[in-house]
């Protein structure tokens, strides 16, 4: 039986929570927060006991593994924390800003023998899913382009967001979903260059990154934290190739699970005039990932975003914030 901790009760981790609700083999045991409000109704919603501190909660409980729903800045701490109480550690995105934070945290856990898997959710978009058996199995054939967007107004569930020092601005909290999904797709880009706009605050939250594989395809990834109005959440992905174009759209409220969601995925096969409409199996994101970090533990094996992974991803990131820092193009 995995014994859990979840630390930080925003909205992120009622997500978790609910996806843990449905696992035979996995018990909420504790959730950490400061707040005596979110803490006694998560603690109602999960049934379970609340901690105000990780420490209490690891004094008081038999756990094996902390789920870490924090602000980005926390994560460290944390993680190293939970890892140094031979705890399994699942962390929220983005992992942290720098790499040598990241290798510290990465260390704690191979020094302790406890797994270590960053919750990249994208990846368990059923859609998302979809695309990327499309490229996998070669149904593009050669690929040109790819063109991500992700373009929201600032979540109102919270204000953490708009602190650099907290949160990295739109470049690392929203950027990271579609930087790690297109790493998923084509490993490590040779080279990377972007232009964007930053906040008041020092956030970089409009970003525009071309990204470029050696022999391989070319792609555009826009995001941004600053939409204006009543825009939605939108998230748009295509992927051109020499074969046909795989297009998916998404709109929703001002927040993701706000309002109806329309959404479609599109199949357009070259040299055809039909285009064919994908119907996807609509699976809890959240579940699949939680579920696959579980089940890497159980059947001792990597996880499938493993540790490098993400180092890989957080190497592109902080390539992409050069790049816009200093206007060049950046070679990783």
């Amino acid at each position: 039986m995995f014994k859990v901790a979840i630390v930080g009760m925003g909205y992120i981790a009622q997500n978790h929570i609910a996806a843990m609700k449905t696992m035979s083999d996995v018990q909420i045991a504790a959730v950490i927060s400061r707040s005596p409000e979110k803490g006694a109704k998560a603690a109602a919603e999960a049934n379970c006991k609340h901690y105000f501190t990780l420490d209490d909660a690891l004094a008081n409980e038999q756990l094996n593994v902390v789920d870490i729903c924090l602000p980005t800045y926390l994560h460290e701490e944390y993680a190293i924390k939970a890892a140094n109480a031979k705890c399994h550690v699942l962390c929220e995105k983005p992992v942290t800003f720098e790499l040598e934070s990241l290798d510290r945290m990465i260390a704690a856990c191979e020094k302790n023998g406890v797994r270590f898997m960053v919750a990249q959710v994208a990846r368990w978009w059923p859609e998302f899913i979809a695309v990327k058996e499309y490229v996998d199995q070669g149904k593009l054939g050669d690929i040109h382009m790819v063109y991500e967007k992700r373009c929201c107004q600032h979540p109102t569930w919270s204000t953490w967001h708009r602190d650099p020092a907290k949160s990295g601005g739109g470049l690392y909290d929203l950027n990271v979903h579609d930087i790690d999904y297109l790493y998923s797709l084509f490993g490590k880009p040779n080279r990377v260059y972007a232009i964007g706009w930053k906040s008041a605050s020092g956030c970089w939250n409009h970003v525009c990154t071309s990204l470029e594989w050696e022999g391989g395809p070319k792609a555009i990834c826009e995001t941004s934290l600053e939409m204006t109005g009543n825009w939605p959440f939108s998230i748009e992905l295509r992927a051109t190739g020499d074969k046909g174009t795989i297009a998916y759209a998404l709109t929703a409220g001002v927040n993701i699970n706000d309002g109806t969601r329309g959404s479609n995925l599109n199949w357009y096969p070259a040299g055809e005039e039909n285009t064919y409409p994908l119907n996807v199996e609509q699976t809890d994101m959240f579940a699949g990932e939680i579920g696959e970090f579980f089940a890497a533990i159980r059947e001792n094996r990597p996880a499938a975003v493993t540790p490098q992974d993400s180092r890989n991803v957080l190497e592109i990131v902080v390539a992409i914030r050069k790049s816009l820092e200093e206007g060049c193009v950046v070679e990783l």
